[in-house]
């Protein structure tokens, strides 16, 4: 049977992330969202004073973790001449897939089920803010990918031709 995060367990992982973006120094405003596997916004927390980038990349952080099924980091750095840009994957005139290559989004997986998403933006530990909440609420999670060795973004060459990548607008 095919299982999504609910309601509750989605606040709870929004709740932590705001409780450890207060705790942090110097506190942050974050915005957070949770979403289900196919991608349906479960809950969503805009703090007061998050500039709207930080919402719109809480957003795409998710969504990038749900798409690759892996953190946003770790997608980060398979496209390591990238460099953390924006970037949208056109898979039509009516639909695209926007990945954001910066940490701060997570697959949530249960008992091996992907069960749904959370992205973090707005922050400057937005990762550690996502994985922290998770393991609060869900139990222990798998390790975050080791940061990239030396400068940019690490990690494997892109395996897919750049022409089919255009910066956002």
């Amino acid at each position: 049977m095919k299982m999504q995060i609910n309601a509750d367990t989605a606040k709870a992982i929004a709740d932590s992330c705001v409780e450890f973006s207060k705790t942090s120094t110097p506190p942050q405003s974050i915005s957070i969202f949770i979403l289900g596997p196919t991608g349906d916004i479960v809950h969503a927390h805009v703090m007061d004073g998050v500039l709207p980038i930080g919402v719109e990349t809480g957003l795409l952080k998710a969504k990038t973790a749900l798409y690759a099924r892996s953190s946003s980091s770790a997608v980060a750095q398979r496209f390591n001449n990238v460099d953390g840009r924006l970037i949208r994957l056109d898979l039509g005139k009516a639909s695209g897939l926007a990945y954001y290559f910066v940490g701060g989004g997570l697959p949530i997986v249960v008992d091996d089920q992907l069960i749904g998403a959370v992205g973090v933006g707005g922050g400057n530990a937005d990762e550690m803010c996502a994985y922290t909440a998770m393991t609060r609420v869900l139990g222990p999670q798998p390790p975050l990918p080791p940061p990239p060795a030396g400068r940019g973004r690490g990690g494997q060459s892109a395996r897919v031709s750049l022409r089919a990548l255009r910066p956002l607008r």
